[in-house]
């Protein structure tokens, strides 16, 4: 019976049984391995007692959820903003949360690396099933949800009407993306907004609705000029606008050993704002990423080997320990 029920979770989740075992290690602090998950499935040895007893509560568990919003920013274009909020997004899903991606840019970055051609794009827009119309129409904000080719991730896609948000957003037109993603907290565990490389009004609704901020930034020679401006920028706004907004840290991105501007920005970053942000490891440039792009993929999922993967699963843990803590904290407050 434990065995029946160690499948279907893993089924129900669209996890391998390595993923499976990698779930259950995680949770219980164990070092299980694809082999041990097979043999407990097929009933060949017994499930041990706290794994079974994990996974009925989880199977039985119709906990209510209210996700964790986190969003990717950096007003500056090419820091590979998309590539990280799907990056991090997959390995929260490895984790077996459920995830929402919110394409909140009118290139449709995101909706295209998920593998949407121009037809469908076009089809969608047609249709009114992108994000600018989820704020403009007062249908249910379920109905612009999509499925993706990965469990438990979802996406509401984004393209070129976007771009019309930000004045009629000001003119107060528009639904707010944050009233907007309210209607949907309880079906999921964390939402990824994936946003613009500037700080139009769309931009701010992504912020004002976030709870936990990551800032991408490229380790070029001007990086830290624009950076300087972006923290800045979004200090105020989060004065202003959303005083609980958390900043993760500051993730360096397309990051080349080889080059000695970029070993010279990475120290100055650490040097500039180490004291003050969590500054991850960096990043690597790799065809990797654009090949998978253009693929359609996400990349983690694609290719197991990626360089930079264990950066992206640690930039993941600190956001679900972050969660953990607002959640501790309303309640304890409550």
């Amino acid at each position: 019976m434990a065995g029946e029920s160690l499948k279907g979770l893993r089924e129900e989740r669209g996890w391998s049984q390595g993923e499976l075992a990698a779930w259950l290690n995680e949770r219980l602090g164990r070092k299980y391995d694809r082999s041990q998950v097979s043999r407990w499935e097929s009933a060949a040895e017994r499930t041990p007692k706290t794994v079974a007893e994990l996974v009925e509560t989880e199977r039985g568990s119709d906990r209510p959820r209210h996700a964790t919003v986190v969003m990717a920013g950096n007003q500056k274009g090419g820091t590979a903003k998309t590539e990280t909020s799907l990056c991090l997004a997959y390995c929260l899903l490895a984790q077996g949360a459920r995830v929402l991606l919110v394409d909140c840019d009118s290139q449709g970055s995101a909706t295209v690396h998920l593998g949407y051609s121009p037809a469908q794009i076009d089809r969608m827009e047609a249709e009114r099933q992108t994000l600018y119309y989820a704020l403009a129409d007062d249908r249910p904000f379920t109905d612009y949800i999509l499925q993706t080719s990965e469990p438990r991730l979802d996406l509401v896609p984004a393209f070129v009407s976007l771009s019309d948000a930000d004045v009629e957003l000001a003119t107060g037109k528009l639904t707010t993306i944050r009233h907007r993603i309210g209607e949907v907290r309880h079906l999921y565990d964390y939402i990824v907004l994936d946003t613009a490389p500037n700080l139009g009004l769309v931009t701010v609704g992504a912020l004002e609705a976030a709870d936990l901020l990551l800032v991408p930034v490229q380790t070029e020679s001007l990086a830290l000029v624009g950076l300087r401006h972006v923290l800045r920028s979004l200090e105020g706004l989060r004065r202003r606008r959303n005083p609980h907004l958390e900043v993760i840290g500051i993730l360096p991105t397309l990051f080349s050993a080889r080059l000695t501007q970029d070993k010279a920005t990475l120290e100055d970053l650490w040097r500039a704002y180490g004291e003050r942000y969590r500054i991850y490891d960096p990043i690597p440039r790799a065809t990797v990423y654009g090949q998978a792009a253009a693929a359609g993929v996400i990349t983690l999922s694609a290719v197991k080997t990626v360089p930079g993967r264990a950066v992206f699963e640690q930039v993941a843990a600190d956001v679900r320990a972050a969660a953990r803590a607002r959640k501790e904290k309303k309640l304890n407050v409550a």
